[in-house]
């Protein structure tokens, strides 16, 4: 099901239209097959030399300590999501930090560091590797959300999706993501730890981490079913305020409410995420603030984002899970936010603004 939610308002002395569409990525379902997915992630790390195709180099640090282990809550999916979509619920963040020694030829400043799959499985759909289970896949993205194609083998060449380079110190900072994949029908099965390895290194160089550098997934998934729907306002109108009420960076103004109602046919630990859409971007995941689809054009608002909040005006971080509780069988649960303007920036310019983002529950 895909509806939306719209926002209207102005800022200053515009008079314009703030539209924000909220679009559910939650499908209306009848008696849909729910893909459990119940799973211990363990990050760790293989040897450095694994991930080098030249000769061993000077060793790297990295902060998480390596091995890093993580453990996966119970994840849904819906049996009828298309063939190559991420399963809600199971994408995972992971940023690494550390130090490498210098060692010429290839361990030097602006030296790429790359991923690369190193399990025993295959590439089964372009960047989604085989995990033991028949019908699931796994994904790595760098920072920018590009794939790792082609990545299979201990000296492989992801250098067109770098993670990043050393700088000029020798110190790193990247960020990866995980997330599961389907790709057909899902079976329950248990989930093979040499398949779902993706490691870490500088290219023609070392490992992140020491003596081991891959992160590893284990857990076992089973089936069951449920059927959820989800109802929302079709449009949501901000009031109109000055600009001189977004005065300072960080200010707010014009929290206007609106409400998801949720019911499923069976018992499940729910959770939901949001996420930019339609031109708009995220200012800043964490305080979940968007910035507009419409930022720069003529007529446009500057400096003036949207924020997400709690009904207890809490921002709602964007790009990740949040845990709404249990939701009981064919009892609504009505899970209450709020949409509130945000200043970017000092000295917010009058204007309009306009933007979306999107939602989607996953089930536990």
């Amino acid at each position: 099901m895909e509806a939306a939610i719209s926002t209207f308002g102005d800022v200053g002395r515009a008079r314009g239209r703030l539209e924000w569409r909220v679009l559910s990525r939650t499908p209306a379902l009848k008696n849909p097959m729910i893909d459990a997915l119940k799973s211990t992630a363990l990050l760790t790390l293989l040897p450095a030399s694994l991930l080098c195709s030249g000769p061993a180099r000077a060793a790297c640090t990295s902060t998480p300590g390596m091995p890093y282990l993580q453990a996966i809550d119970t994840i849904a999916a819906e049996s009828n999501l298309a063939v190559g979509a991420t399963i809600p619920g199971t994408a995972r963040h992971y940023t690494l930090t550390g130090k490498c020694d210098y060692g010429e030829p290839y361990q030097v400043p602006g030296a790429v560091i790359v991923a690369c799959y190193y399990g025993s499985g295959k590439e089964v759909m372009p960047g989604v590797y085989s995990t033991g289970v028949s019908g699931l896949g796994i994904r790595l993205r760098n920072a920018a959300g590009e794939p790792m194609l082609n990545a299979a083998g201990r000296s492989c060449d992801t250098r067109g999706a770098s993670l990043g380079t050393l700088n000029a110190d020798m110190t790193y900072s990247v960020s990866v993501s995980t997330e599961f994949v389907k790709t057909g029908s899902i079976a329950a099965g248990a989930l093979d730890p040499s398949q779902t390895r993706f490691g870490f290194g500088v290219y023609h160089g070392n490992g992140l981490g020491g003596t081991s550098n891959y992160i590893g997934f284990s857990g076992m998934l089973q089936v069951r079913q449920i059927a959820c729907n989800a109802t929302y306002p079709a449009a949501v109108r901000l009031p109109r305020v000055k600009a001189s009420t977004l005065a300072s960076a960080g200010a707010t103004a014009g929290a206007t409410p609106f409400a998801i109602v949720l019911n499923c046919n069976g018992t499940a630990r729910v959770g939901v995420s949001f996420d930019a859409a339609g031109g708009s971007t995220v200012k800043s995941a964490q305080a979940g603030v968007l910035g507009p689809a419409n930022e720069g054009a003529p007529g446009a608002a500057g400096g003036v984002g949207v924020q997400l909040t709690d009904a207890r005006t809490n921002p709602v971080p964007l790009q990740q899970s949040n845990p709404v509780g249990t939701i009981d069988a064919n009892a609504p649960a009505t899970y209450a936010y709020a949409l509130r303007y945000f200043a970017l920036a000092p000295h917010a310019k009058p204007g309009v603004v306009s933007g979306a983002m999107t939602f989607t529950f996953d089930y536990q």
